[in-house]
């Protein structure tokens, strides 16, 4: 785990997130290659903010509550991101 100063947020290492969210060291390193989730390389590190590992619990529920394969979650993911665009997009315009 490490804080970063400029912008007060903490990063995870992908081992560190794996105990935290459940998931294996390697589905995560997956998750990240396919773009559901994105990582930040600090030298050969690659972090997680706590955003990220909201979105990894999203994903593990919609994996192992729901049942929806990978395709499915990146498509849910997908409409997720945009709703929630949309609705900063709303909120900019009151």
């Amino acid at each position: 785990m490490r804080l970063d100063q400029d912008k007060r947020l903490t990063y995870y290492r992908i081992e560190t997130a794996s105990q935290v969210v459940g998931m294996p060291p390697a589905t995560i390193r997956y998750y990240a290659r396919v773009g559901l989730v994105r990582t930040r390389r600090e030298g050969r590190e690659e972090l997680l903010d706590e955003q990220e590992i909201a979105r990894l619990r999203r994903i593990r529920r919609l994996r192992e509550d729901l049942g929806i394969n990978t395709a499915g979650v990146e498509v849910v993911m997908r409409l997720l991101d945009e709703l929630e665009s949309l609705r900063a997009r709303l909120a900019e315009t009151r």
